[in-house]
Formats: C-alpha cells, sequence, structure tokens
C-alpha cells in the first residue's frame, strides 16, 4: 500500500467539506490572492495559526509549525486557495517549493509524533486548491500529492 501524501489538491470547497466538514477539524484558511509574497505569506498564516511568536522566515515558520500546542484543535486542516497566485510575486521561484517542502515535511512529522506530557500529538493535513502551477511545482520538486476527490472517507 503507498504511503498517504500529505498534500492534497482540491477542485473545490465542497470537496473540502466533504472530507474535512466534521466539527472536530480546524480549518485554517489562508487565500493565496492575499499572500502573494513571502512576507504576506507568513503574516497570514501566523493569523489563522495563532502563532504565538512568529520571525518571518522559514526556520521560524518550521518551528510554529511543529509545535501548534496553543491549539486546542487535534486536527487541523491548512486549506490554501487562489494558489495561482500565492507567493507568485518573489523573484526566485524556489521560495513556493521551499514553503510546500516545510509544508509536507511538518504534516509526515506530525504522523509519528507521539503524545507526551509536553506535547500532544496533531493531526496536520495540508489542502492546496487545485492549480497547474502547484502540480508543477510539486512535481517538479518530486513531491507526493493526492487528489482530494479520489482521497478515501475513512480515517486514516
Amino acid at each position: 500500500m503507498a504511503a498517504t501524501p500529505n498534500i492534497w489538491l482540491s477542485q473545490s470547497e465542497k470537496e473540502l467539506e466533504k472530507h474535512f466538514g466534521d466539527p472536530s477539524y480546524f480549518v485554517a484558511h489562508i487565500d493565496g490572492a492575499k499572500a502573494v509574497t513571502l512576507r504576506q505569506f507568513y503574516e497570514e498564516i501566523a493569523d489563522v495559526l495563532e502563532f504565538p511568536v512568529s520571525g518571518y522566515n522559514l526556520d521560524s515558520l518550521n518551528d510554529s509549525l511543529n509545535d501548534l500546542q496553543w491549539l486546542e484543535d487535534e486536527k487541523i486542516v491548512l486549506y490554501i486557495t487562489n494558489t495561482d497566485r500565492w507567493i507568485s510575486k518573489e523573484r526566485d521561484p524556489i521560495k513556493l517549493a521551499s514553503i510546500l517542502q516545510i509544508l509536507d515535511a511538518t504534516a509526515e512529522d506530525w504522523k509519528w509524533a507521539e503524545s507526551d506530557e509536553l506535547m500532544d500529538r496533531k493531526e496536520f493535513t495540508i489542502v492546496l486548491e487545485y492549480s497547474t502551477r502547484i502540480e508543477q511545482v510539486a512535481k517538479t520538486e518530486g513531491m507526493a500529492y493526492g487528489l482530494l476527490s479520489e482521497r478515501s472517507n475513512k480515517s486514516e
């Protein structure tokens, strides 16, 4: 059986609702049209995931995503729409790939995290609105992704 991808591409809000509409999921929505630069993305993600303190760099983003203990929710879905515009104003196209790699690695790390006295385990899922741009970056970077329409409704 193939490993479950960490990044899911969605065609619609209806599809997202079908898989993550249960109240046990906290869906943190970022509109990619409002996050066309890295700085804007850092500000948006810090806002929707309520980062307590965050710098505006990849290391701070990675550290915050691998903690999330300030969120009471155990099942967190990061949902990004308008991915054709998301981080599109950065001069270096590798910036988007770097963000996707961090998101992918974080979701994978949470799959293997164990709850302990200091840290509660979280389920962290990445759902991106489908765009050929996102699919191309994922393919170029060799990142596994799935189509939400093909995702099983069973618990993973």
